[in-house]
């Protein structure tokens, strides 16, 4: 709720916490013959550069931080997930009495809400 992400440091060093929008995201190269490409990682911000995965299980690095940015954002309805669905009427109260904000983060996947009548609830209320 607070947009932060907390990740391992490297060898010794402590954890880290970072606002969403300040991380650096990249992706992984893979071997040789391309095994492991594509894969979503954070970049430490450490001298070394050195990189953290994520073990999403999207099809590339594309649709990984666009799930994460998607469950980033508390101004959009949660993402797609069976272990969200418990949460989805609480978190659409919570947005509504917010007036529906717009999202924080920009995206090109569209982000309806869970079900029609919620989606019609928001565009009467704010029009997107």
């Amino acid at each position: 709720m607070d947009g932060t992400i907390t990740f391992p440091g490297f060898m010794w060093k402590k954890n880290i916490t970072m606002p969403f929008d300040k991380i650096k995201f990249s992706y992984t190269s893979g071997g040789s013959n391309f095994i492991g490409a594509y894969q979503l990682v954070i970049v430490r911000p450490d001298k070394a550069g050195s990189t953290l995965g994520f073990p999403f299980p999207g099809i590339d690095c594309y649709q990984d931080l666009a799930y994460l940015t998607w469950y980033m954002d508390k101004n959009r309805p949660l993402p797609p997930a069976k272990d969200l669905d418990s949460y989805r009427e609480k978190d659409f109260e919570r947005r509504k009495k917010a007036k529906f904000k717009k999202p924080l983060y920009r995206s090109q996947i569209p982000t309806p809400e869970a079900t029609l009548e919620q989606q019609a609830e928001r565009e009467r209320i704010v029009g997107w």
